[in-house]
């Protein structure tokens, strides 16, 4: 039966963690530019988190896929930490555009 190797699963495990906590890292900036009324660089720091995200996403669901196909995953908690970290991110990224928002309605107006 074809198995994914470990030191593979790992590496990968290491790049969506990493991913993901770029996009955390951008989409933090990108509140803190939106609460300084800078909401251009907000929206440019935005679209690097929505890049980060999705390599990271995209190496979780290429793994996923394997398994679906019959490929054995072995088990990893580092794979398990990864794809928690991918999942809390996605979350706040969806909660920080919320948050872009507000700042948007009270303070656009004096940004142009």
């Amino acid at each position: 039966m074809e198995a994914v190797d470990r030191d593979a699963l790992n590496l990968l495990s290491m790049q969506v963690i990493l991913h993901a906590g770029n996009a955390r890292d951008y989409v933090f900036q990108a509140v803190g530019k939106a609460s300084d009324r800078d909401f251009s660089e907000s929206e440019d720091l935005m679209k690097l988190a929505s890049q980060e995200i999705t390599r990271a996403h995209k190496s979780q669901t290429e793994t996923l896929q394997k398994e679906a196909e019959g490929i054995t995953i072995p088990y990893s908690p580092l794979f398990g930490h990864a794809q928690d970290t991918l999942m809390t991110v996605m979350s706040e990224i969806n909660l920080m555009k919320e948050i872009i928002k507000i700042y948007q309605k009270i303070g656009g107006e004096q940004n142009g």
